[in-house]
């Protein structure tokens, strides 16, 4: 079996980075088919119709790749019905901005009640790569696979922070994005700046109080290592709502691999709480019925962990290292403390 990434010409940054995924953990290249990477695509001489008709009908593990891109384009609509019928084994991945909501998702071949997963979603990534187990050979090595995902995470984080030279088109005026934003700011710039430096104002006291807590040991062990957990895993948004259960898996796959006790995965709940109190979360996603599934860290505490002083790094290393356990006694876990029921 192959794997058959469907995907819009528009979507190559994220394509290559998934097919760069696969690959790292342990899938041969020869075994991914994806159009936009000459070396995983089409053989030279080959008619592109017939090919792709050739390779789908052996019955390729399909990965579409959704997005708004994806389901305004004619060939990648026919790539999805196509695939439908011969019914592939798939997985529907979204990009970030894609909208489960739209009306083109919802009236497609494929059933929008079936679980997918936004491809910035650790939890979700770690649970897809297991499932490949099935077809392909993927490597038993977890820290290998973890590095890849966290590699693979960093590079999407980035790309969505690269500022695109996309233009937006209006008849037939074109205006870059650029000077669409400088006119959009140009409304109510005075209000807008006050409310920035208000809010700025507000993160850097949140922060500033948390790293002296820090530096004065007044911040439980588990605040201190969901700090860790952060900083090694690259990734600044959370799970809450239904997708605790999803962050608190994540979690314990990590301190397995880190050696650490289970102080974090069994307080999850207590230390959002406790980060909530201290407003150093916010609300990132909501579900359709308005209730929180994910935060992140405000932008000013995300700042800070990038770069961190050489006395707050020792200090959360230390913390980290006295909650550190043996191999030989990981089974036997951390019974003699009890999860907080107060957030502070």
């Amino acid at each position: 079996m192959k794997i058959f990434i469907s995907h819009s010409s528009r979507n190559k940054n994220y394509g290559n980075a998934l097919v760069d995924l696969l690959i790292g953990v342990g899938i041969s290249g020869d075994k991914i088919i994806f159009t936009s990477n000459d070396a995983y695509g089409i053989p030279t001489g080959q008619n592109i119709f017939t090919w792709l008709k050739s390779e789908i009908n052996e019955k390729p593990y399909v990965i579409y790749l959704l997005s708004p891109e994806y389901y305004s384009s004619v060939a990648c609509l026919n790539e999805m019905g196509a695939a439908w019928i011969v019914e592939n084994e798939h997985t529907m991945i979204f990009t970030p901005k894609f909208k489960l909501d739209s009306y083109e998702f919802q009236n497609s071949a494929l059933d929008p009640r079936e679980i997918g997963f936004f491809i910035n979603n650790q939890g979700r990534l770690i649970a897809f790569i297991e499932s490949l187990k099935r077809y392909f050979s993927i490597s038993t090595n977890p820290v290998l696979v973890h590095q890849r995902i966290t590699e693979f995470l960093q590079r999407i984080i980035s790309s969505e922070e690269t500022v695109s030279p996309t233009t937006l088109k209006s008849g037939f005026q074109e205006k870059s994005i650029v000077s669409v934003a400088k006119e959009m700011e140009s409304v109510s710039a005075t209000k807008k700046d006050e409310a920035v430096n208000n809010s700025s104002n507000a993160q850097s006291e949140s922060t500033k109080r948390f790293f002296f807590d820090l530096m004065n040991e007044k911040l439980k062990d588990e605040e201190v290592l969901l700090v860790h957990y952060i900083i090694e895993a690259a990734k600044y948004k959370l799970g809450t709502g239904w997708r605790e259960s999803v962050e608190v898996d994540n979690i314990r796959v990590w301190e397995d691999i880190e050696d650490l006790n289970d102080k974090l995965s069994r307080n999850y709940s207590a230390v959002l709480r406790r980060f909530e109190f201290k407003k150093l979360i916010e609300v990132s996603e909501l579900t359709s019925y308005g209730n929180p599934r994910e935060v992140q860290l405000i932008e000013r505490m995300q700042e800070r962990l990038h770069n961190l002083t050489d006395d707050i790094s020792n200090k959360i290393s230390e913390i980290v290292k006295s909650n550190q356990i043996d191999k030989a006694n990981k089974t036997s876990g951390d019974n003699s403390e009890q999860t907080d029921d107060l957030p502070f």
